[in-house]
């Protein structure tokens, strides 16, 4: 619990309580939204729709077993069915990845180290922070990559300094022999 300053009359007040004691001033709490978006472009622009009862899974299921067969048509009309407005990805609705207001406080940290493009850092730091499967980590740092446009500066390794060798080694034999 940490003490902050009511806005109002300017006395200490605990960060949990609703309103100051001293005044009544309703304290500021910042609410947590969660919402759903595209595994794909992480987008929140999002239609879902019921898929509802199949004329064709009805019409194979009477051919097959007669009138009882009529009820296939009920089979996965239950069922969610997600599509993506901005990218058009159509996914079940246990894919769609949530996202939650909570992440913002996060994001802060995670900006400079994606940009850096120490990706793998950035996930480990999510988990840690976040105490989550490795799944969610790397949907949440690609999230947060898209959501502000980070292109990662890649780092050459090895191969890159070793094809730099071989071009100029290949520009150098044929000066010398020609």
């Amino acid at each position: 619990m940490a003490l902050i300053n009511c806005t109002e009359c300017g006395k200490e007040v605990s960060d949990k309580a609703v309103s100051c004691p001293h005044c009544g001033n309703p304290i500021a709490t910042k609410i947590q939204e969660e919402y759903l978006c595209c595994p794909k472009c992480y987008s929140k622009e999002l239609h879902s729709e019921q898929k509802g009862f199949s004329g064709s899974k009805a019409l194979a299921g009477a051919l097959l077993t007669g009138g009882v067969g009529v009820l296939a048509g009920t089979i996965g009309s239950k069922d969610v069915s997600i599509t993506c407005l901005k990218c058009g990805n159509k996914f079940k609705a246990g894919e769609a990845l949530t996202i939650s207001s909570a992440d913002e406080d996060i994001e802060e940290l995670l900006i400079p180290i994606i940009q850096k493009g120490d990706i793998i850092d950035a996930i480990k730091l999510y988990r840690d922070k976040k105490n989550v499967d490795l799944q969610t980590a790397k949907s949440k740092v690609e999230f947060i990559k898209a959501k502000h446009n980070i292109i990662s500066a890649k780092k050459s390794g090895c191969a890159g300094i070793l094809v730099i060798f071989i071009a100029v080694g290949s520009i150098l034999s044929y000066i010398i022999y020609s």
